[in-house]
């Protein structure tokens, strides 16, 4: 089974979304970004043998009871090739966090880092497209919108696929 562990920052950019949502339907185009609230992921996701899952998500919960709130500053709304997304500043709790839960799922379960997770870009992806000439006409029509200038990390969340 595969986990994925995020901050929920749905509701503090429902702005963005909501324009992101709009224009697409109106493109009569879909990106899978809206079938999950808007979160900045905190590591690549990975698998776990269906027989370590319940112990790997409690191990999670746990490290996130520990956690206390935080502010990231948002850098602004860029376009990373076929994906459109809000990028983060690299503040120091959301690289001690991702740091963190890569040495807790390698030591307790033998999840190997994966590269992306080597040079990780924190981000909330507002769209992803299955081509480039779509995904920039998108990235147009929502690149000005305002954001906020920080996001408040008060929510952790914990999915599976």
């Amino acid at each position: 089974m595969y986990i994925w562990v995020a901050i929920d920052v749905n509701e503090q950019v429902s702005k963005l979304r909501e324009i992101a949502e709009n224009y697409m339907n109106e493109q009569g185009l879909s990106s899978t970004t809206f079938s999950l609230p808007f979160h900045i992921s905190l590591k690549i996701s990975f698998q776990i043998p269906d027989d370590k899952f319940e112990d790997a998500v409690s191990d999670i919960r746990d490290f996130y009871k520990s956690l206390k709130p935080f502010e990231i500053k948002t850098k602004g709304i860029e376009r990373a090739g076929s994906i459109v997304w809000i990028a983060m500043q690299d503040v120091d709790e959301l690289v001690d966090i991702h740091k963190k839960l890569d040495e807790m799922m390698f030591e307790k379960y033998g999840v190997v880092q994966h590269d992306f997770d080597k040079d990780f870009q924190f981000h909330t992806s507002v769209l992803a497209l299955n081509n480039e000439v779509d995904t920039l006409k998108a990235y147009d029509a929502i690149k000005d919108n305002d954001i906020p200038k920080t996001l408040s990390a008060e929510r952790f969340v914990i999915g599976s696929s």
